[in-house]
């Protein structure tokens, strides 16, 4: 069964002896573990049996799995090890403190590393029946929700999802063997879904959160931050340019243009000297959208932040102050936080030529490097190389910004072609919108901007825009696509729940009628008590998509009304 199902423990080629297996006094397994250090253990909270604590207090027992004549360790929560998850999906990590100290040799390579969308994954837990170890292989799939701290795993196949005895397993990356993150959960379809539609997915927490929740985690960590120390805020002020800050928020929100290598995904922005004000928001959204430095739950720069002003966690990947610096300099910068390989030739600029770097980058002070042109240059190549940029410059007349506004201009026929796209993609959209309105569905909940007439305004405003011509056409494409998307995903939707529903929809209204036949029977003063909650019901069945618990809540109790003999009448 296991060699059906992914790569047995015996297969590993990895010599990962910082694995572990964690069980119960009792023997039984409760999941897995990540080895720091000597007498430490990464794990989430839920692994740990609630013994009614704070802090819970039981001893649990650690198998080093692939360490030979391993025997098992007592453990328990570390002090100030304890970050069980919040309401808000947030935590679940903990650290168990050995009560004997292991060889450090066997101590877990935690790194920093971004996790970019389709990086190739491994992990290995202990499943029922497969007590010492069972490895599954998967692909990054990117952030969980707006300001989820969780990052998706798409499996290689459908028998590669995690279960049950995985948690608080490490996730290796494929290329590096780096340990950049830890297993935490999984989602699967509701039962009713059919099989080949449905969707299995399994989720981890990257390394650079767990240091978030976990700062003593920083002693066993490798790999350079993801922010810049001069680009850091102390999210002690609030904030004074909202517009700018949503403009900041939007562009990081935005997921990259994957469809489309030809358009390089690029903006500029200028941001003077003396503006403080500016300099500001734009440190603050860095600060907010990294993982290590942003806490993504309730913080108070976060909760009374303005609306629209807070980027997705995780939705920058580098942000490098480049002032002073060489084209070569910063190339190492981006080499290294990917920890690119390349062969032969290990220059940091072959490093980046060798490889994808599908990072979300913000290099500040671009007409202040040592050679702007020549960095614009290296910009240019990251973008060919799947990078989305946002390059600030300091001067709105320099050299270094005139030189970026023309290499990034896209050629004028993609997009006009992205365009005609777009038109067809509206004409669609509006066609399954205007579908669903005729099988009565109710108007969403979206903005007036977001219906199929809004979007045809808007794609003639697009193609009469003064920026049509400029790189900055191609922010307002995306969005626009992305707005066009969800149109059509909402009519899409919202089809298929009225396609679901109808069967269960036609049995309460046969119900409703057959029961409504009886009020003839009865006294006008019972039907005057009836009647309203008949309409309640007959409402509910109206309203399309229909809210199906609510409506047979209301059938039933009109069923039981019909059923109940009038007050001082034996039943």
């Amino acid at each position: 069964m296991g060699a059906e199902m992914g790569i047995t423990a015996d297969e590993t080629s990895s010599g990962g002896t910082w694995r572990v297996r964690i069980r119960s006094s009792a023997g039984d397994v409760l999941g897995a573990g990540i080895l720091l250090g000597s007498e430490t253990v990464l794990t989430c909270a839920h692994v740990i049996p609630d013994d009614g604590l704070p802090v819970p207090a039981t001893e649990v027992l650690v198998d080093l799995v692939e360490v030979p004549d391993a025997v098992p360790v007592p453990a328990r929560v570390a002090d100030g090890g304890w970050v069980p998850q919040r309401s808000d999906g947030c935590g679940d990590v903990a650290l168990l403190r050995l009560g004997r100290p292991q060889p450090a040799e066997h101590a877990a390579p935690l790194y920093r590393l971004p996790p970019v969308l389709g990086r190739p994954v491994w992990m290995g837990g202990f499943p029922k029946g497969l007590d010492n170890g069972h490895y599954l292989r998967a692909k990054t799939a990117g952030r969980v929700g707006p300001r989820a701290e969780w990052v998706g795993l798409d499996p290689k196949s459908p028998r590669d999802v995690v279960r049950k005895g995985f948690s608080g397993a490490g996730v290796e990356d494929e290329a590096t063997r780096h340990v950049i993150g830890m297993v935490v959960s999984r989602y699967d379809d509701p039962v009713g879904v059919p099989s080949a539609e449905r969707l299995s997915v399994s989720y981890m927490i990257p390394v650079e959160t767990i240091v978030r929740h976990l700062p003593v985690v920083h002693r066993w960590l490798r790999g350079d931050p993801g922010v810049d120390r001069p680009l850091v805020s102390r999210l002690t002020t609030g904030v004074q340019d909202i517009g700018f800050a949503q403009r900041l928020a939007v562009w990081l929100r935005r997921e990259p243009l994957t469809g489309r290598p030809d358009i390089a995904d690029v903006e500029t922005v200028v941001i003077e000297d003396d503006d403080h004000v500016r300099y500001e928001a734009l440190s603050r959204a860095i600060t907010l959208a990294d993982r290590e430095l942003s806490g993504g739950g309730p913080d108070e720069a976060v909760s009374a932040a303005p609306h629209g002003t807070v980027p997705p966690l995780g939705s920058v990947d580098l942000a490098i102050d480049v002032t002073g610096r060489t084209d070569t300099e910063v190339a190492l910068r981006v080499a290294d936080r990917m920890d690119l390989r390349s062969p032969g030739d290990t220059s940091p600029l072959s490093r980046v030529r060798a490889n994808a770097v599908p990072l979300t980058i913000v290099a500040v002070g671009v007409d202040r490097a040592r050679d702007p042109e020549a960095l614009v240059g290296f910009m240019k190549l990251l973008a060919d190389r799947g990078g989305r940029l946002m390059l600030v410059f300091r001067d709105p007349h320099s050299r270094g910004l005139r030189l970026a506004e023309r290499l990034f201009r896209p050629e004028a026929a993609r997009i006009d072609a992205w365009l005609d796209e777009l038109a067809g993609r509206v004409a669609l959209a509006a066609d399954r919108e205007h579908e669903a309105a005729e099988r009565g569905a109710r108007r969403s909940s979206l903005s007036d901007a977001e219906d199929a007439t809004a979007l045809r305004i808007n794609l003639t405003r697009l193609r009469s825009d003064p920026e049509l011509r400029s790189h900055r056409i191609v922010a307002k494409l995306a969005a626009f696509e992305h707005t066009v998307r969800t149109v059509a995903e909402r009519a899409e939707v919202t089809l298929r729940v009225i396609e679901a529903q109808q069967p269960a929809v036609q049995e309460l209204k046969w119900q409703l009628v057959s029961y409504t036949a009886m009020l003839g029977s009865k006294a006008e003063s019972e039907r005057a008590e009836l009647i309203p909650l008949h309409r309640a019901a007959v409402r509910l069945l109206a309203t399309v998509p229909c809210d199906l618990p609510e409506a047979r809540r209301a059938v039933d109790r009109f069923v039981a009304a019909v059923h109940t003999p009038p007050e001082g009448e034996a039943p």
